[in-house]
């Protein structure tokens, strides 16, 4: 058992996309066939135990047909309009928020977060911010995305691909990719962040990212792909420093990025799709190839060694983004409980099991 650790469960999946509604329920139907965990944590827990280790996590209470794979009595809930009603409505800001009321009432000084929808991660970066102050806390991000794109940004790039690309994943006919409201989600949440000032700009990496702007987007002048550009970069403008995949194999680029912190503590979340298509398949999104298995160990290593050189408290982690249907069939699930395993012996030196 950890001393002055909290490890929190909240297994929210909001993910509106018909096509995963349609298969979970279907498999729902089917009773969940060769689907041997419900939910990440159960998984890397189980992991662990095979090592001696034993978790008692929190378990945020999940509506149940939010969760990765519903009861078949709730699958009539199960629907787009459902699932758009809750994003737009800010659910998903909801439940970070009860990650924060959480956290306070358990006094936590260490924590770490297994979920899947990434946006949970900002209640746990409130907390944070709230219990040692916001200037002192560094938040670093390993994704294959840049979750800082509001909803008008984003509709405004599908609806550009929509006109431009004949090979367009996006039905024309689908009333949910435009007009939406600026709500607080996975793809949306480090802006919450920013914006509220739960960390300084210049405390906030983002490192592995695949989807940051190519030279090509420049030369585009259509003026939805020039506001998408400009609020994408308009954050490094603010001090937050941006990795790219490919300059996250350059080690003097995450070396330079962690000394520029100004911060007394550091907090580590990490999407699982950075490895997407290379080292794992089991993530929600996988419309990047991410680094390798070998590349993401070495990755948090070094983050957690380079924090230690600058006398940065390492004050905890997050496994976001798991696809429940997809980690069955790889070794999803052994490599992030390698990375538990990495991390957890990193937190702190009194922590003892």
């Amino acid at each position: 058992m950890f001393e002055d650790f909290r490890i929190i469960s909240c297994p929210i999946d909001p993910d509106e996309r018909e096509p995963v509604i349609d298969f979970k329920i279907k498999n729902a139907l089917l009773g969940y066939p060769n689907l041997r965990f419900k939910d990440p944590y159960d998984a890397i827990a189980f992991n662990l135990a095979q090592e001696g280790i034993e978790l008692n996590p929190i378990r945020v209470e999940v509506e149940p047909w939010l969760l990765p794979a519903p009861d078949p009595s709730y699958i009539d809930l199960l629907t787009v309009e459902n699932v758009v009603a809750f994003i737009d409505s800010n659910g998903c800001l909801e439940y970070a928020n009860v990650v924060c009321e959480m956290l306070n009432e358990r006094n936590a000084e260490l924590v770490s977060l297994i979920g899947v929808d990434h946006s949970i991660t900002g209640g746990v970066v409130k907390f944070l911010s709230e219990k040692y102050g916001a200037e002192n806390i560094a938040l670093v991000v390993l994704d294959s995305h840049f979750d800082a794109i509001i909803p008008s940004i984003r509709c405004g790039v599908i609806q550009y691909d929509l006109e431009t690309n004949p090979d367009t994943p996006f039905d024309p006919r689908d009333p949910y990719i435009m007009w939406r409201p600026e709500s607080y989600n996975a793809d949306s949440f480090l802006n919450f962040v920013i914006e509220e000032k739960l960390i300084e700009p210049q405390n906030l990496i983002v490192a592995g990212v695949s989807d940051y702007p190519s030279p090509k987007a420049f030369e585009i002048e259509d003026i939805r792909i020039k506001k998408y550009l400009q609020h994408y970069l308009s954050f490094e403008k603010r001090g937050v420093n941006i990795i790219p995949k490919e300059k996250l194999k350059i080690q003097k680029t995450l070396k330079k990025a962690i000394k520029e912190l100004d911060a007394k503590y550091i907090y580590i979340s990490l999407d699982i799709d950075v490895g997407s298509n290379n080292a794992l398949i089991g993530a929600r999104f996988t419309d990047y190839n991410g680094i390798s298995e070998e590349e993401i160990y070495r990755t948090i290593h070094e983050i957690v060694k380079l924090a230690k050189s600058n006398e940065i408290r390492f004050l905890g982690f997050d496994l976001m983004e798991t696809d429940v249907f997809k980690a069955t069939h790889d070794r999803t699930y052994d490599i992030e409980a390698n990375i538990f395993k990495i991390l957890i012996r990193n937190l702190s030196t009194t922590l003892t099991y």
